[in-house]
């Protein structure tokens, strides 16, 4: 076949279009060239596939964004707030701040003002706790059983392991190296008495070294001089009293003491009243105080806010047995002068005229004073009031030119009478036989068993 023949149209086309062209035989060992398809109308599929995958992407995309929008949204808004929480914080951390510096400043201006603050019954406590000491009383179970026995519990005696009787429990006051004061009803029945010592080390005291006064319901144990297994430290702290006379209602008090078994327990009050004059025990004028005092509180100190006894907590009135916010103390003046007889002559001495009294009515008492009066019953023979003339039916408007109160006018005159120095002369105004004289009467020496009624 003629080469020339046989030559595709574009051959052709490129020999007619180029007469000056030269023509070059193609040899005929070559293949001929294929000649490239026309491309095909419409969409391929590979067009479709990477349209649906734009589309995909576009979507995916346009979707994550319509949901991480509102995320992002959300979360800047609480960086913000967050930001502004912190914010706020610093500033009323500031604010406190200056405030609490400013309120310290203050403080530190009142405490130079102020003798003690409620801070400073911390260290109140800290100076007198190692005063302060546990009693527990035991009681023979050998002795005839008799009613101030007959409710004891039996227990055993740590230093014998014997059975014995538990006669109370309650706590006391180291008023010196040796020297415990505490309640007379504490130690009444007692065969003998064992002292706990802050430090928990304890001694025991035998009945024989122990002086009571059942009127002031006050007692003093007088410690052995080499107790074994006891260090002296543990007794040579020392009480500091305070001037009772002084209180005044309103005073910051503290009660020290072992309530209920709990030892050293700490309670705060204030005195609610002074002079009380209690039934049982009308001798002495009390204090009246807030501070909660219950059983094992009794024989216990009452201190001032500089750590001074104003006070021995003794008794309390309740109608459930527990406080109710009003307890009592002996005043601390009362208190050391029991002590300092009790320790210097095993009794206390009082003034004593030998008379039974009886307090006169305020409506018969106008006839001869506005103040009060007491009318004389029974005078014992061989007794001051008998050696002085004093007779049955004399009414007494004074002693010693002090008028009696008109309210509590016996109790005025008894406490006058015992608070007298046995030996020294005191004038009587009597009221006898409807006329006034005086009456010169040596004081005489008031008998131990006596009644506080006499």
């Amino acid at each position: 076949m003629d080469p020339l023949e046989s030559a595709s149209p574009l051959s052709q086309a490129i020999t007619t279009e180029t007469p000056h062209a030269v023509a070059t035989p193609t040899p005929a060992s070559a293949p001929v060239p294929p000649t490239p398809a026309a491309p095909a109308r419409g969409w391929s599929m590979r067009g479709v596939t990477t349209l649906l995958f734009s589309l995909t992407c576009f979507l995916s995309v346009f979707v994550i964004g319509a949901w991480a929008a509102p995320q992002l949204a959300a979360r800047w808004r609480a960086v913000e707030a967050r930001a502004e929480a912190d914010a706020a914080y610093q500033r009323r951390r500031a604010e406190l701040r200056a405030e609490a510096d400013a309120a310290d400043e203050r403080l530190q201006l009142l405490d130079k003002r102020l003798d003690l603050v409620t801070l400073g019954f911390r260290d109140v406590v800290r100076k007198v706790s190692p005063c302060v000491v546990n009693l527990t009383s035991y009681a023979d179970a050998r002795e005839p059983a008799n009613k101030a026995h007959k409710d004891f519990p039996k227990v055993r005696d740590p230093d014998t392991n014997e059975e014995i009787l538990l006669a109370g429990s309650g706590s006391g006051i180291i008023v010196e190296p040796e020297w415990v004061l505490t309640n007379y009803h504490v130690v009444a029945a007692a065969s003998k008495v064992r002292v706990t010592f802050a430090s928990g080390r304890t001694i025991v005291v035998p009945e024989e070294r122990i002086k009571t006064d059942p009127m002031t319901d006050l007692a003093v144990l007088h410690l052995p001089a080499a107790p074994p297994g006891v260090l002296r430290e543990d007794d040579e702290f020392k009480v500091e009293f305070g001037n009772s006379d002084t209180v005044e209602r309103g005073d910051l008090v503290l009660a020290l003491g072992n309530p209920l078994g709990l030892k050293h327990t700490v309670t705060h009050g204030i005195i609610s009243a002074k002079g009380r004059l209690l039934d049982r025990y009308d001798a002495v004028e009390v204090l009246q105080t807030d501070a909660p005092i219950n059983k094992g509180n009794s024989g216990g100190p009452l201190f001032d806010q500089r750590g001074r006894m104003i006070g021995v907590n003794f008794a309390i009135a309740s109608d459930t047995g527990f406080s109710q916010g009003i307890g009592f103390a002996i005043p601390s003046n009362t208190a050391k002068d029991v002590y300092d007889q009790l320790k210097t002559h095993g009794e206390v001495i009082r003034g004593y005229l030998g008379t039974e009294l009886a307090e006169l009515p305020h409506e018969q008492a106008q006839k001869w004073t506005t103040m009060g009066a007491v009318r004389v019953g029974k005078v014992t023979s061989g007794e001051p009031a008998s050696k002085a003339g004093d007779k049955t039916g004399d009414v007494i408007l004074s002693y010693n030119g002090e008028q009696l109160s008109p309210v509590y006018a016996l109790r005025h005159l008894r406490q006058l009478i015992m608070e007298t120095k046995v030996g020294q002369k005191a004038q009587l105004e009597v009221i006898r036989g409807g006329q006034r004289q005086t009456i010169d009467v040596t004081v005489g020496k008031r008998p131990p068993d006596v009644g506080a009624k006499r």
